[in-house]
């Protein structure tokens, strides 16, 4: 500080009265009193609060509770009741466990204001428990009600733990039957539906890992080529006479780029190896078993809905239409009669338009023109027999969706429309 500073405060000191300087005095005594301290430490890591909560409080709290185990073990701190005041039904740890909860739910509240109110409710509870028999039935009553809730919290934990697990099982992975290609990223796997979030994520970074290599060996490559520029420059210029040292003769810079190199090049093998990979029999195994698992289920799934049944597939069949362009080029009464043809019955008015629309593909596919709307061919009468009402395992499998636009099974086409080649064993 210099000494015109010190100067002018001296001055601006002698301006002040002693007055003002004692008015200010009592407002600064006054206030400090009523001023917020907000402590360095929080006040749920201080001891002051632990110890007292733990063991002056909780504990005491679960030792002066009356347990009961039953009527014929009645251990109360209190008067035992009488026939009428006691209840049977009380097993004595409703209590204990909402205190056990309470304290549970509340142990990670940082609030001084709503800790307070909480320890200030439960202090009182402690005081309840130490009176004599009057308050006793009180504390018996309180037990009906904590039993009661206690039930329906354990249901609803019930109720919240099976639905997770049916969620679970709606999102689990399973087997397509078809195949996942070996790549640069990835080594050959089964395709699955509800991919595992670990194989997608792993992929991922591979990916970015490989992009991220390519920029450092390009980077690495650049230099080393200013590397080998620089010291032909060099190089020259000794020769011209220039005086100084080659400071890029020595191979010390591009060792450790060759070094980079050389792993990256290791690491872009290992990507190669890894698309070159074959499965093994034992993955083989496991995939033709989940296709003809598919099959099986996609069989016996048309073979319900032969019988009548509505399933999740049946009702979006019955719910879509057409492609755009076909739609667009139908009469209304095509359209009605691909509604009905998108039906599960193979009796009665549905199955006449089945059979009529199977008339016509085949009458088309041999060059013979559509069955006219008042000839009733033969071959086109309905069948009361039992391929009518239950479709041959054949016909369900050949026959899976024409209106949904799939292929069928045959080929080399799965039941989601991907080709799948069988690869080579």
């Amino acid at each position: 500080m210099t000494s015109w500073t010190r100067t002018s405060i001296t001055a601006a000191a002698d301006l002040i009265s002693a007055a003002s300087l004692q008015h200010r005095a009592h407002l600064a005594k006054e206030f400090s009193a009523v001023r917020r301290v907000r402590p360095r430490v929080p006040f749920n890591r201080l001891a002051a609060h632990r110890i007292p909560t733990r063991w002056g409080l909780y504990r005491d709290l679960l030792r002066r509770l009356p347990p009961i185990r039953g009527m014929r073990d009645k251990t109360w701190r209190f008067e035992p009741f009488s026939a009428v005041e006691w209840d049977p039904r009380l097993h004595g740890h409703a209590l204990q466990w909402h205190v056990r909860t309470a304290f549970r739910r509340e142990q990670h509240n940082t609030s001084p204001y709503k800790v307070r109110a909480f320890l200030t409710f439960w202090y009182k509870v402690l005081e309840l428990l130490d009176t004599d028999h009057p308050k006793a039935k009180v504390v018996a009553r309180y037990e009906g009600l904590l039993r009661r809730q206690k039930e329906r919290k354990a249901m609803e934990e019930l109720y919240d733990r099976e639905l997770k697990w049916i969620q679970r099982m709606k999102k689990r992975p399973y087997l397509t039957g078809a195949f996942m290609r070996p790549t640069l990223y990835n080594k050959p796997l089964p395709r699955m539906r509800n991919q595992p979030i670990h194989i997608t994520m792993m992929i991922k970074h591979r990916i970015l890992a490989r992009i991220r290599r390519i920029e450092r060996q390009q980077k690495a490559t650049e230099w080393l080529e200013d590397i080998r520029a620089e010291r032909e420059l060099e190089q020259r210029l000794l020769e011209e006479g220039m005086e100084g040292s080659a400071e890029y003769a020595s191979k010390e810079y591009e060792a450790k780029l060759h070094s980079t190199l050389a792993s990256i090049r290791a690491g872009h093998a290992r990507d190669s190896a890894r698309a070159r990979s074959a499965y093994t029999p034992e993955m083989l195994k496991t995939i033709k078993a989940a296709r003809l698992f598919k099959i099986e289920n996609k069989t016996r799934e048309r073979e319900r809905e032969g019988r009548g049944e509505m399933t999740k597939r049946v009702i979006q069949r019955m719910r879509q239409g057409p492609p755009a362009h076909i739609l667009a080029k139908m009469s209304k009464e095509e359209k009605r009669l691909d509604r009905i043809a998108r039906e599960v019955s193979w009796g009665g008015y549905s199955g006449k338009v089945k059979r009529r629309m199977r008339e016509n593909d085949r009458r088309a596919s041999t060059g013979l023109g559509p069955l006219a709307k008042d000839e009733e061919a033969e071959d086109c009468e309905p069948d009361l027999g039992a391929s009518a009402q239950h479709p041959s395992k054949k016909e369900v499998v050949s026959s899976i969706g024409r209106a949904e636009g799939v292929q069928t099974l045959m080929g080399h086409r799965n039941l989601d429309g991907e080709r799948t080649v069988q690869p080579p064993e």
